[in-house]
């Protein structure tokens, strides 16, 4: 395999890395949104909050 075959592999697998890790924060992000860590959920909250 030549040098030049091998660094395109090399980016490919590190292109899907870096798009499987976007598409993992974003759904996490969207499942566990970011808050101040002034705001404090009450237990009625916490229940009635959408995942």
């Amino acid at each position: 395999m030549s040098y030049m075959m091998m660094l395109l592999v090399l980016i490919a697998f590190t292109f899907a890395i870096l798009g499987f890790a976007a598409v993992l924060g974003y759904y996490l992000n969207k499942a566990f949104p970011g808050k101040s860590s002034v705001e404090v959920d009450t237990p009625e909250e916490a229940l009635n909050r959408k995942i």
